[in-house]
């Protein structure tokens, strides 16, 4: 299944070789299942995390799901993680610790090399990278302009406030999430943060606050680890009933409005212009897009 970059409210990491936790995540909502090769996997498991990462990716993609394998950085395994991996059905990479925009090119161009040894169409396979140091933070907005393969970006809190000091929470993240939010708005691929740990997934109600901001800040969705972080995510990332109807009272007032040759007009109160009926449309497509699936 391709991934979609318009579909990411929440990207669930599961441990290569995790049966209990990929049988969660098949029977959860996440939009995304990513399969942890990296931070999760002892170094010496590494090997035989791979094997597993195969038969978890033929699980996902059986499933109808979304699958991405966050890889490891280091060269020495990063050659390995893509020869055991890369395969049809695979959606996407996650690329932990993005420095520069040369490091995704250089991957750009081993994937295609697989891509096309392994009859994969040139390009399906997407990437999602994430800004977890000073220099990668300062180097973002050409990260997120490196590569038509990338579909989202976000930062990896723990390891970027490890480096840099202080505490993980808004303070400290306010400045890195918001510069990787305007990298990738410029570039036009999905930003992904919120101004916490992703550790947080006991207390729900400061995480829901936390994505409640995100969402408010313009981020579209969240990298996470529990399935109580997916409903958060999933929820508060698609627009609300009240939301939904007042962008379709906008959106068809404004029809009317432009049929008259009106751009510019008041309703319930409020002036409504270009960017606004914009929105109105953008929170449209995105409760289509999230609605329940019917069941026959």
């Amino acid at each position: 299944m391709q991934l979609d970059p318009e579909r990411c409210r929440s990207l669930l990491f599961v441990p290569a070789g995790n049966e209990r936790f990929l049988n969660s995540a098949l029977r959860g909502d996440a939009d995304v299942i990513q399969i942890d090769l990296e931070d999760a996997i002892a170094p010496n498991q590494k090997e035989v995390a791979r094997e597993h990462a195969k038969k978890d990716i033929a699980a996902i993609v059986s499933a109808g799901r979304a699958v991405s394998v966050r890889v490891n950085a280091e060269k020495s395994l990063l050659e390995n993680d893509l020869d055991a991996i890369v395969s049809p059905g695979l959606s996407a990479l996650t690329l932990p610790k993005v420095e520069n925009a040369e490091m995704v090119k250089e991957l750009d161009d081993q994937v295609t090399r697989l891509e096309e040894n392994r009859m994969i169409p040139t390009g399906t396979i997407r990437f999602i990278a994430q800004i977890e140091s000073a220099r990668g933070i300062l180097n973002v907005r050409e990260i997120a302009q490196s590569s038509p393969r990338l579909a989202a970006l976000g930062i990896g809190m723990e390891d970027l406030i490890a480096e840099v000091g202080g505490k993980v929470d808004p303070d400290s993240l306010y400045f890195p999430a918001m510069q990787s939010l305007y990298a990738a708005r410029e570039a036009g691929i999905t930003p992904i943060g919120y101004l916490g740990s992703i550790t947080v997934y006991k207390d729900v109600e400061l995480f829901r606050e936390w994505i409640r901001r995100a969402r408010n800040l313009g981020f579209e969705g969240g990298f996470c680890i529990h399935p109580n972080q997916v409903s958060i995510l999933n929820e508060t990332f698609r627009p609300t009933a009240d939301e939904v109807a007042e962008a379709q009272g906008i959106f068809d007032a404004a029809e009317i409005h432009q049929q008259g040759g009106v751009g510019a007009f008041a309703h319930n109160g409020k002036m409504v212009d270009a960017p606004v009926v914009e929105r109105a449309k953008r929170i449209l497509r995105l409760n289509k897009l999230y609605a329940p699936k019917e069941t026959s």
